[in-house]
């Protein structure tokens, strides 16, 4: 009986220590919910992992989890500052996370650290070949993406009748009813040019195989974003629309384009 009461404890053991290592990882989760570690935060941490005889190797399958709620808890308000992003850099360092497992958090840690320097007004800079730029003009970002028009895709009949025919004497007939099919036009939306948008602190140029525009900055009435593009208006009420290659940064073109409207309109 003995045995049996002393295998019984030993399994119940195991069970607590299971459900202690399960509340640990949760409690590990929820503290890097607000972005980061304190030392004290550290300090507890270390001496619970002493306590259930945990390792390293045993954090690893939550060490990111617990990367990707802090990460979401510093770009919670669509920016990541200095502090921030230095705060990530300790958290990292201390579960010994590789930049490999990584890699999708760190791109999206870099949009919105580039995000937070463009809103503060310090603009990126692009090398652009192949096209003249005015005196004192510099290229601050390019999109790859498709001009779209409204063109005509298909012409077809619609409506049209024979009518009815009935005699009413010898060699004469009379038709009613009879009328001639309306030819209707099919448009729409189609991409009509491909190449890239660039964004200038004085224009929008946008570079294609097949057709190309230029904008002056000074000259946009109206700007438009899509969740995958942007329609650009010129004071005499002509639109251009593009629609970009993927939907990662449309945020980015936007806070570009908006800051050098913004800085243009400060120094008129």
């Amino acid at each position: 009986m003995g045995i049996f009461q002393d295998l019984s404890s030993k399994v119940a053991a195991m069970w607590k220590h299971a459900k202690d290592k399960r509340a640990f990882f949760r409690t590990l989760i929820e503290t890097a919910n607000d972005g980061k570690l304190t030392e004290d935060e550290i300090a507890q941490i270390d001496l619970k992992k002493a306590e259930l005889g945990l390792t390293d190797d045993d954090l690893k399958h939550i060490r990111v989890q617990a990367y990707s709620a802090a990460l979401a808890a510093a770009t919670s308000d669509g920016k990541v500052t200095a502090d921030e992003e230095n705060e990530l850099n300790k958290l990292q360092a201390y579960f010994k996370i590789p930049d490999s497992d990584l890699e999708r958090s760190k791109q999206q840690l870099a949009r919105f650290r580039l995000l937070a320097e463009i809103q503060e007004g310090n603009l990126p800079t692009t090398q652009v070949n192949n096209v003249i730029f005015q005196k004192g003009e510099q290229a601050h970002w390019t999109e790859a993406g498709d001009i779209l028009e409204e063109r005509v895709v298909g012409r077809r009949y619609q409506g049209g009748s024979s009518g009815v025919s009935f005699r009413i004497a010898k060699g004469v007939s009379y038709r009613v009813g009879a009328h001639r099919g309306n030819i209707v036009t099919d448009k729409a939306v189609v991409p009509v040019s491909s190449g890239d948008l660039i964004i200038t602190n004085k224009r929008a140029i946008f570079r294609g195989d097949k057709k190309s525009f230029v904008l002056s900055i000074a000259k946009l009435l109206d700007v438009h974003f899509f969740t995958n593009g942007v329609k650009l208006t010129d004071d005499k009420g002509k639109p251009r629309t593009v629609k970009f290659e993927t939907k990662e940064n449309v945020d980015i073109v936007g806070a570009v384009l908006s800051r050098v409207i913004n800085n243009y309109a400060s120094d008129r």
